[in-house]
C-alpha cells in the first residue's frame, strides 16, 4: 500500500510538472538537448566535495542518470546499474549519477555503488536536460553526442542494454 501511495504522488508530481512545462524548450528558453546533438557539459559536486564534469569522461561511454531518492522507479534501477558498470573493463563505463532534490539523503552517502553521486540541488542541470520524469537517462557516447534517452526505470544490465552499449 505504501508502494502504491509513493507511487500514485509520483505520478501526480510528474503529471504537474509536465503541466507547467512548456514543450521542447526549458523554462528559461534554453532549447532542450536532443538525441544525435552534443552533450551539454556540466560541473557538479559528489558526496565527497569533488566536482565532476560530463566533458572529463570523453572517451567512455556515459550514463547521466537524473534521479531523486522518493522515486521508486530510480531506486529500482540501481542495483542493475551497478552491476553493468561491473560488466564493463575499468572505466570504460561510466555512470553519473545526478540527485536532483535539494538535500542529498544520507541513506545514500554510504550505498555500496560503483559510481558516482552527483548533486544537483539547484535544479539547473536537470532544467538544462528537461529531465522532468524521473529516472531520466541520457546515454552518451564516446565522443560526447547523446545517443538514447531513457524515461523510466529499465534493467540496465539486460543482454539488449549491454549489447547496444558495447556497440557504441
Amino acid at each position: 500500500m505504501k508502494r502504491l501511495v509513493r507511487y500514485i504522488c509520483a505520478c501526480l508530481l510528474t503529471l504537474t510538472v509536465l503541466a507547467v512545462s512548456t514543450p521542447g524548450k526549458a523554462e528559461d528558453g534554453v532549447a532542450l538537448v536532443r538525441i544525435g546533438a552534443p552533450a551539454p557539459n556540466f560541473r557538479l559536486p559528489t558526496l565527497s566535495g569533488e566536482n565532476k564534469s560530463l566533458s572529463q569522461y570523453r572517451g567512455k561511454i556515459v550514463l547521466v542518470n537524473f534521479w531523486a531518492s522518493w522515486c521508486p522507479y530510480c531506486r529500482d534501477e540501481m542495483p542493475s546499474m551497478d552491476r553493468l558498470v561491473k560488466s564493463f573493463p575499468k572505466g570504460d563505463l561510466v555512470v553519473l549519477a545526478v540527485n536532483v532534490e535539494k538535500r542529498f539523503p544520507e541513506k545514500y552517502r554510504r550505498a555500496p555503488v560503483s559510481f558516482n553521486f552527483l548533486s544537483d540541488a539547484t535544479g539547473q542541470v536537470q532544467q538544462h536536460y528537461g529531465a522532468n520524469r524521473l529516472p531520466d537517462t541520457f546515454i552518451v557516447d564516446r565522443k560526447g553526442i547523446i545517443r538514447q534517452r531513457v524515461t523510466g526505470g529499465i534493467e540496465w544490465d539486460s543482454p539488449k542494454v549491454v549489447s547496444y552499449l558495447k556497440s557504441l
